[in-house]
């Protein structure tokens, strides 16, 4: 299995939430097939997620190292999580250092039991260093931490947030 076990109701809880757009969803399969091959971990909820976001924007999926879709972006899920020793509560994008496109973005915060959706141009990601990864940063009560107090100079993340799935699939110009 490639998620671990503690996370399994993550990823449980991502693919839940684009599923509907997901190809020949409730035509080849059923929302209780689909939860039984989740919940048996034999479901790559990343690639899940490729194939939604290309099936709304209209583009094919190429899952190369730069890139997921045709046009040259990439598909990217997270789950906020407590660091820190407890004093840091944010979104961690990673693996993004040979991207070169514009990262399609789900973000999941488990406190208030929200999805947040990101697009974040090539521009913004490539200022994060090559061992490092993007953290959008949350309140520690799971709220938005929209201020913008990056003492590292990289840009504020929520600018980039979009208010839905759809928007995340838009074509980008």
């Amino acid at each position: 299995m490639a998620t671990k076990l503690e996370n399994l109701h993550l990823e449980i809880k991502h693919c839940n939430n684009f599923k509907k757009w997901m190809p020949d969803y409730n035509v080849t399969y059923t929302s209780e097939q689909l939860n039984t091959f989740l919940k048996m971990g034999i479901i790559q909820v990343s690639s899940a997620f490729e194939l939604a976001v290309a099936n709304v924007g209209g583009f094919t999926v190429v899952s190369e190292d730069a890139n997921d879709f045709d046009e040259g972006s990439e598909g990217k899920l997270s789950s906020v999580r407590t660091c820190w020793n407890g004093t840091v509560y944010s979104a961690p994008v990673t693996n993004i250092k040979n991207k070169t496109g514009t990262l399609r973005v789900q973000v999941y915060e488990r406190k208030q039991d929200k999805f947040y959706y990101f697009l974040i141009p090539h521009w913004a990601h490539s200022q994060v260093g090559h061992k490092s990864n993007i953290e959008i940063p949350f309140h520690i009560d799971g709220t938005p931490k929209t201020e913008d107090s990056n003492r590292r100079r990289l840009p504020n993340w929520w600018q980039f947030r979009v208010k839905s799935f759809k928007q995340v699939c838009k074509q980008i110009k």
